[in-house]
């Protein structure tokens, strides 16, 4: 009996899991205007009565998803504050951590993260609740900084850079990943450095 349970569940969580998946790379294909519950049905391999009974709307299957992303872009983070212990020299920490926020914005999902921004200006139900994920993604973000920067951190107006820092990150991936955008858009490493300079600017 708890095999049959076990099963059960294993199977409710790959369908839930190819939903939201499929759901991300139409977002990212085709954008919000080109998401449907049939084509994100479709693609996840699943009947539309088995895609309806998880997330009955259009909505629903958004905003889980937008969690799910939350989720992949917070692990991706974690794992670099996971083998990053604060270090004497917090310079060589700071600029690699600007170097994973950069590498976590330019991951392929991002682009889903992007679309629904987009949408989130003229949509106030996608809008509540991108603020509400931003808002903890920052919490965190900042809390992690903080534990690996220290010195930084300790800093009159570090939290307002680190905002400043992500950004100026976002707006850069995002312009370079516009077709035809100049190759100075998105220099990162030059990009980098004057980021590192307002950051050793804060304990000059």
């Amino acid at each position: 009996m708890s095999g049959a349970k076990r099963t059960q569940a294993e199977r409710r969580a790959d369908t839930i899991g190819a939903l939201l998946d499929a759901t991300v790379d139409v977002l990212v294909e085709s954008g919000y205007a080109g998401l449907s519950t049939r084509v994100v049905a479709e693609r996840a391999g699943v009947s539309q009565g088995a895609q309806q009974h998880y997330f009955p709307s259009k909505l629903a299957l958004v905003k889980a998803a937008m969690t799910r992303l939350g989720d992949q872009l917070f692990v991706e983070f974690i794992e670099f504050g996971a083998t990053h212990v604060p270090d004497s020299d917090e310079r060589v920490v700071a600029e690699s951590l600007l170097d994973r926020l950069w590498q976590v914005h330019c991951l392929p999902i991002t682009p889903a993260v992007f679309e629904l921004f987009n949408v989130a200006r003229t949509d106030d139900e996608i809008a509540g609740y991108a603020v509400e994920l931003t808002t903890i993604g920052m919490k965190s973000l900042r809390r992690g900084a903080a534990a690996l920067l220290p010195t930084y951190a300790a800093a009159d107006g570090f939290d307002s850079l680190l905002d400043m820092a992500v950004a100026t990150i976002r707006g850069t991936a995002l312009a370079a990943r516009l077709p035809g955008g100049a190759p100075e858009w998105s220099d990162w490493p030059a990009i980098r450095g004057h980021l590192m300079n307002c950051l050793d600017a804060l304990i000059a």
